[in-house]
């Protein structure tokens, strides 16, 4: 049994590729979810996904509402990154993920899991074949 777990070393924080992503990226909606998503090259040391959590400061002003859906979110993917992670590894691949917010009201865990499981399926379709038509 794989453990569910969201260590920092999964984080993505590095500002030069944050920048790609949103430059460069490839998008992917499941409302109330978006990812942006790049693939990079494969290294040894770093994870097979980096991922960015993003909730707009416009459409939650209090912090406390922004920290509860960022809360939601890290959740949401920690308990449904399994199955990407593990796709990931088999192809040799590695990508960096900004997934961001869209919604602006609160939204049940339940709701954003389904949601984050349906969002990390159409990264792994997209990321396909998006190496196809390179």
């Amino acid at each position: 049994m794989q453990r569910n777990t969201f260590p920092l070393k999964e984080h993505l924080k590095s500002k030069k590729v944050i920048e790609q992503v949103y430059a460069n990226g490839v998008s992917v909606t499941s409302y109330p979810l978006r990812a942006i998503f790049i693939e990079q090259p494969q290294t040894e040391q770093e994870p097979t996904a980096a991922i960015l959590i993003n909730v707009s400061k416009k459409r939650f002003r209090h912090a406390v509402d922004r920290n509860l859906v960022k809360r939601r979110i890290r959740e949401a993917y920690r308990t449904s990154k399994h199955t990407l992670i593990d796709t990931l590894q088999s192809q040799g691949k590695k990508i960096a993920v900004a997934i961001i917010y869209i919604d602006n009201k609160h939204n049940s865990t339940a709701f954003i899991k389904k949601k984050m499981t349906k969002l990390l399926e159409g990264i792994l379709t997209k990321s396909s074949t998006v190496c196809e038509n390179s």
